[in-house]
């Protein structure tokens, strides 16, 4: 019987501003390359909805927002920690944001639309994707 291959769940927020048909990105310069969008690992325990209430409240300072279904799901290729692989969901989120808080996990953020797809390095081809799928 062959081995399960095990894995890591990390759930991923694409916000969207609307008015404008634009997703928020984040970036980090001293971790990593290219552009991402909020989110991280789900904690042992955490259901997906609690994952992304931390995940939004650390990283943005939204405490509130809806979601309205999954996006896009995807390996991330450059993770595996001692033979786990992560596996991405991403979702689309509606927070109406009128201050971001960033923490010190990003160094700054921007929203981008359909135009911007082609110019930013993306930290994946999942948020690429996943943002493509939003607007």
């Amino acid at each position: 019987m062959k081995e399960l291959q095990p894995f890591h769940i990390g759930i991923k927020a694409v916000i969207l501003n609307e008015q404008e048909d634009k997703a928020l990105v984040l970036k980090d310069t001293t971790r990593y390359e290219g552009i991402d969008v909020p989110g991280g690992k789900i904690d042992e325990g955490e259901t997906i909805h609690q994952a992304l209430s931390r995940e939004l409240r650390e990283e943005l300072g939204v405490e509130h927002f809806t979601v309205s279904g999954i996006l896009h799901a995807a390996e991330r290729p450059d993770y595996d920690k001692d033979g786990t692989k992560l596996m991405l969901i991403f979702y689309r989120v509606h927070a109406k944001i009128s201050d971001i808080q960033l923490s010190d996990e990003h160094t700054s953020f921007e929203w981008i639309g359909k135009e911007d797809l082609g110019s930013p390095q993306f930290r994946n081809e999942g948020v690429k994707t996943a943002i493509e799928k939003a607007l």
